[in-house]
């Protein structure tokens, strides 16, 4: 890891932890000026800003927080007024940023933001139920360059906000109209449980910032395959209740999508569970490369494919078999997508100077050199007839990664792609 590497990822772990102190703090807050203290507090440490704005909108009610040289104030706008640039910002649904290098942008004139120390201004709109939305904006004194990054802060931000900005307008109807107090009681608990849910979350970002995809893979994965799950049996039920050939055949188009939905999150499944799993073993790789042989046969046999497979090993390799599975799984799959005719895969593995060598090769298509360098992100498609999911070789690298390895490809167009892993032939458990 390089010293720039190393200060970035320092840079984002004091962010998180900035982030959960803001969201520790916010949870306590009872009142607007409790908000807006914590953004005081802690708002310049999450996010690069000179100024920030939250335009809180719920059901015709607007709230506004502005800080600025630290110091905060809670703003009623006359009317409930939204300005000019944020009902825009809002209109168009998608976050914009400002560059004002170059002079004074007309929609910002007669704001805050237009003010000569700012050099660079990002809106973010954010719309919740019950006719919510925020519009969070920021004036920095110099153009920030990662962007998705911040934007990111920024929607973190506006989620904490809008929770509490909810709880705070839920306690005050509360006062109001003491016969609804059973029923706001309930909302307010559901907020609160929602809110620490948030603080529990950010904390195991700070307390573990390697492990922050690994949290979000588990938590996507854990809630979105239960309901795919009930879509199929829906379907699969429907058939049985209809005999008409073009809705057998929306359901069969239904259920071809949801599978690849459930696909696309079993991958990210495979980091999760990978990192919780305790049992480890020899590992056998003669009988696991028979067992992924047998899987991909049907396949193999449709393209005219061939799998053959060679293991030589001086010594035991004691570790986790599921991951080595994955690792293969991923590859082969990736070989029959970008296949060509003949497709001939081969797999070596051997021992060398303490270390596991895998050498995996196909005759595909190729990797153009153009694209080489991103083929371990996540959700990039080697070319747009892909019907992959983008996550095979990203998978591949953050399973060779977590047992301590390295992977290197070496590719030509229409001629072959070679991938070596090398992982340590002795494991830490």
């Amino acid at each position: 890891m390089d010293s720039t590497t190393g200060i970035l990822q320092n840079s984002q772990r004091l962010r998180y932890e900035a982030l959960s102190n803001f969201a520790t703090d916010l949870n306590k807050a009872a009142s607007f000026n409790d908000i807006g203290e914590a953004l005081t507090a802690h708002a310049k440490y999450i996010i690069d800003t000179y100024m920030l704005r939250i335009c809180y909108t719920h059901r015709g009610d607007t709230w506004c927080i502005e800080l600025s040289r630290g110091e905060y104030a809670i703003v009623r706008p006359r009317n409930n007024a939204v300005r000019k640039f944020e009902l825009e910002i809002l209109a168009n649904g998608l976050p914009v940023s400002y560059a004002l290098e170059d002079g004074t942008i007309d929609i910002l004139k007669r704001t805050a933001f237009n003010d000569p120390k700012i050099a660079y201004v990002r809106s973010l709109p954010v719309f919740y139920y019950e006719d919510r939305s925020i519009v969070i904006t920021t004036g920095a004194k110099e153009v920030v360059s990662q962007i998705d990054q911040d934007f990111k802060f920024l929607r973190s931000i506006a989620d904490l906000a809008a929770n509490k900005l909810l709880q705070l307008e839920l306690l005050q109807e509360i006062k109001k109209n003491n016969k609804e107090l059973k029923k706001k009681n309930q909302q307010i608990t559901r907020l609160n449980r929602d809110l620490e849910k948030t603080v529990l979350t950010r904390t195991a970002e700070v307390t573990a910032a390697n492990q922050e995809l690994l949290t979000l893979f588990y938590r996507t994965s854990h809630d979105f395959r239960a309901p795919l799950a009930n879509i199929m049996g829906l379907a699969n039920l429907a058939k049985l209740v209809t005999e008409d050939e073009n809705v057998l055949d929306l359901f069969d188009k239904c259920e071809q999508v949801v599978r690849k939905l459930d696909g696309m999150l079993s991958k990210l499944n495979v980091l999760s569970t990978y990192s919780y799993e305790t049992q480890v073993g020899e590992v056998d790789f003669k009988q696991v490369l028979r067992g992924l042989k047998t899987n991909y046969q049907s396949r193999l046999d449709d393209v005219g494919g061939r799998l053959v497979f060679d293991v030589h090993l001086t010594e035991k390799h004691v570790c986790n078999t599921h991951a080595y599975i994955n690792i293969f799984d991923n590859l082969i799959e990736n070989s029959l997508t970008f296949h060509k005719g003949g497709l001939l895969i081969q797999i070596y593995i051997f021992s060398f100077k303490g270390n596991l060598v895998i050498k995996f090769s196909d005759n595909g298509q190729g990797i153009p050199p153009r694209v080489i360098n991103k083929i371990y992100d996540m959700y990039y498609r080697g070319n747009s007839a892909s019907a992959g999911s983008g996550l095979g070789l990203y998978v591949v690298r953050r399973l060779v990664k977590s047992l301590g390895g390295e992977i290197y490809v070496q590719s030509k167009v229409k001629q072959y792609t070679y991938f070596f892993i090398k992982v340590p032939l002795t494991q830490t458990v």
